[in-house]
């Protein structure tokens, strides 16, 4: 063990690859699990194999637990995974080292995105790298969505994707995961994007698409790539519509109300009349 390092991983409902990633989390030497409500058997392989096991009420998304999950830490290193996130086993080395011979605060790892269950380098997601590992009080952690770390410190390491390290995110087995979560994530009224109410143009849809769908390359031979991009493309897009929709004078749910208040009282008349 390194004698400094402590693992945190914040899970709900992945009974699919979270035994992997608390494993993968193992090498340090405390685990510390935080459980937001999970029903499908996650708690129970949580339970298991953390050495800190807690449970907090569901919220939809990470950022909101991470900082409170690492106040429980009790040592100088945090490796910070999410519970659709696995180290690989030159990932595990290279962190061991860092921690026992240490040349940054912060190390930023490779992060090879599985989208539709596969990773392809020539996909727009390939390179992006994470801080997997740090030091306390190195990154400060805020409750926004994808764009909730701020490193602190600036001596930063970043390990080359030649190295062959690397964060295995395996979070989008499907097209339907992809699009629950982009619901999920662009509802949340503290998150980042670029995308405003103003690029809901025909000609801003466009751009919003192309944006990706421009590093598609020609030998994208069964539609993959294109496959990849236009799901990118569509969370832009989704973003925007409910910038949009947010700005309304009154809510859809709100208009349903009043409609449904009006039918009642004209079906009511009618009802009368039958009397």
């Amino acid at each position: 063990m390194t004698h400094g390092l402590t693992g945190i991983v914040i899970t709900f409902n992945r009974i699919d690859v979270v035994e992997t990633c608390l494993r993968s989390a193992r090498i340090a030497d405390e685990l510390i699990v935080v459980d937001k409500g999970s029903t499908d058997g996650t708690a129970e392989v949580a339970r298991r194999m953390a050495d800190k096991f807690v449970q907090v009420p569901w919220s939809p998304t990470v950022e909101e637990t991470r900082a409170a999950a690492i106040g429980l830490a009790t040592t100088p290193w945090i490796l910070s995974l999410d519970d659709d996130e696995c180290l690989n086993g030159k990932a595990a080395r290279v962190i061991l080292s860092a921690v026992r011979q240490p040349e940054g605060s912060i190390y930023y790892l490779p992060y090879r995105h599985h989208v539709l269950g596969r990773h392809d380098e020539r996909a727009y997601y390939w390179p992006e790298y994470r801080p997997v590992l740090f030091r306390r009080g190195a990154i400060r952690f805020t409750p926004v969505v994808h764009a909730g770390v701020h490193p602190v410190a600036d001596d930063i390491v970043t390990i080359s994707p030649e190295s062959g390290a690397a964060i295995m995110h395996l979070s989008h087995k499907d097209a339907a995961t992809w699009i629950e979560k982009t619901n999920r994530y662009t509802s949340r009224p503290d998150r980042a994007g670029s995308a405003t109410a103003a690029d809901l143009t025909p000609g801003g849809v466009i751009a919003m698409m192309q944006a990706y769908m421009s590093e598609v390359p020609l030998d994208d031979h069964d539609g993959y790539l294109a496959a990849v991009a236009a799901l990118r493309g569509v969370y832009d897009v989704a973003d925007a519509v409910k910038r949009w929709e947010s700005r309304q004078p009154q809510s859809g749910a709100r208009t349903f109300s009043d409609i449904c208040r009006r039918l009642n009282a004209e079906l009511e008349a009618v009802q009368a009349g039958l009397t």
